[in-house]
């Protein structure tokens, strides 16, 4: 009897963990394409993409970007873009319900103003979010933007799904914070109609 009991109780743990696991959201964030931009600003594209996910609700793997360009054989790409046989073999690895990819590229110039030159910079980003139980790209937004000399006042559509406080640039200051800010915005502009349109999330 005591064998029975424990024999079931383990089985309806399984399936528990299982229900759990199939209700999750998982991400895998594959390796984007970076034109452009410093060294030192690529590195806000994917952890702007992080925070925002993991703030509304999914378990974002970290270790994706490793795995992806471990895959053997290697992901297959037509055009620009990973194929989707491929996505689901990468998905399906990991154990992601969602891959993000996508494409970041700044234009980071000096510009008149007033008596004297200014630097600004503006970071454009096409984003896509492949479903792995459908098979289909769910999600894409191309060609979004976001400037460096935007006003946090006049973006406050972008700054409720941002985690992070903007970076602060400074009047005559080096390039890299600049596109850093940049990058927050557009890649926070770019998630932010996915992340309100997704329900339970607000």
């Amino acid at each position: 009897m005591n064998l029975r009991v424990t024999t079931l109780v383990a089985a309806c743990g399984l399936l528990s963990t299982a229900c759990l696991a199939q209700g999750r959201r998982v991400v895998a964030i594959c390796p984007w394409t970076f034109m452009d931009g410093n060294r030192t600003s690529r590195p806000m594209v994917m952890d702007t993409l992080r925070t925002i996910l993991e703030k509304n609700g999914y378990v974002v793997l970290h270790d994706s970007e490793l795995r992806y360009r471990s895959m053997n054989p290697p992901i297959a790409v037509r055009g620009e873009w990973p194929i989707p046989e491929d996505l689901d073999r990468y998905g399906s690895m990991v154990g992601a319900t969602h891959v993000v990819f996508g494409r970041a590229k700044w234009d980071t110039r000096s510009i008149w103003v007033g008596t004297g030159p200014k630097t600004i910079s503006t970071a454009k980003i096409d984003l896509f979010i492949y479903n792995t139980r459908t098979g289909r790209i769910e999600y894409q937004r191309e060609g979004i933007e976001g400037r460096s000399d935007e006003r946090e006042s006049a973006i406050k559509d972008v700054l409720d799904v941002l985690v992070t406080p903007l970076i602060t640039v400074v009047s005559g200051g080096p390039a890299t914070p600049r596109e850093q800010r940049a990058a927050q915005i557009a890649v926070a502009r770019a998630l932010r109609p996915w992340i309100w349109r997704r329900d339970g999330f607000r």
